[in-house]
């Protein structure tokens, strides 16, 4: 389901296109179920356009993730859309929203398990807050500040409510966070990750609190929030190296097709005739030696010395 408004929301403009359209049509497949969960087929959602590569999509899927709008696990093979429960309004509907739940329980990936649960704990359900404490049990503190959902009807922000950008979206389809970082929410609370932009590769932060720089078998919040830090580090930096290696085969693709638009001797796939160009063109060395070949045979003894 894609709201006519989302494209008023000042985040999703600030997508590239073909992200815009990766993300259509990731809520136009038929195994999108009501909790926004279906396989990750990145071949197949490449197979949709035929300018578009297997290396394209993946690349907008790490541009939505980064923007928060979906999350993946090639681990599991799991995709989630973040806002789908909210802009299909499941709570509305009962049978929607208990649809939602059992689809939730099914969740295999942990990454994916904790973002699903801040989307159901947003939705107010006692039902939906039950099994989003069930699949990812990491409850914030009870002093924590709400910083999202930044929920007001009004259209106004209300006070101590995040909102760098001065205007909220009322009919809740999309958040429109600051462009100037990027978070991760964990529960309510707001954690800033370590790396800010898609190529800086940093070293990782701490695994554990200051007061167990070991570990520990206690519970510990402190600690739990550190884990959380660096499980998201660990998926950012993987998710960073594999942007750079896109980027290098993409920028290999590139120059191939520069090379084969500016060679007069292949066609427009890059083939000489049945063999694959190299741009090179040898037409004026087979010239010069063919001219040493006839001056040779003309004055043998020149040709001696």
């Amino acid at each position: 389901m894609l709201k006519e408004s989302i494209w008023r929301d000042g985040h999703f403009r600030a997508l590239t296109r073909t992200a815009q359209c990766t993300y259509a049509q990731l809520l136009s497949q038929k195994d999108l179920d009501r909790a926004g969960m279906q396989p990750l087929q990145i071949t197949k959602w490449a197979k949709g356009c035929n300018e578009m590569s297997v290396h394209d999509l993946q690349a907008d899927l790490d541009e939505l993730e980064r923007e928060r709008f979906v999350f993946y696990d090639e681990d599991t093979d799991e995709l989630f859309v973040r806002a789908y429960m909210r802009t299909t309004e499941v709570t509305r509907y009962p049978q929607y929203l208990k649809s939602a739940l059992k689809c939730a329980v099914m969740v295999a990936s942990p990454k994916l398990r904790h973002e699903l649960a801040v989307e159901l704990r947003r939705l107010r359900k006692p039902e939906a807050t039950k099994v989003a404490n069930e699949i990812d049990p990491s409850d914030p503190d009870p002093d924590d500040t709400v910083t999202e959902p930044c929920e007001n009807p009004n259209g106004t922000v209300p006070e101590g409510c995040e909102n760098p950008a001065g205007t909220v979206n009322p009919d809740g389809t999309l958040p429109e966070p600051s462009r100037e970082r990027v978070g991760v929410r964990v529960g309510v609370r707001e954690l800033t990750l370590v790396s800010t932009q898609v190529g800086e590769r940093c070293a990782p932060p701490p695994e554990f609190c200051p007061k167990h720089p070991g570990g520990t078998e206690d519970p510990c919040r402190a600690c739990q929030r550190y884990r959380v830090q660096y499980s998201q580090w660990a998926a950012d930096d993987a998710a960073l190296a594999a942007a750079e290696q896109r980027a290098q085969h993409r920028g290999e693709r590139d120059a191939k097709r520069q090379a084969i638009a500016a060679c007069r001797l292949c066609d427009q796939d890059g083939y000489n005739g049945l063999s694959v160009c190299d741009h090179v063109d040898r037409s004026a060395t087979a010239k010069a030696g063919a001219a040493r070949a006839r001056a040779a045979l003309e004055n043998p003894r020149a040709a001696t010395g």
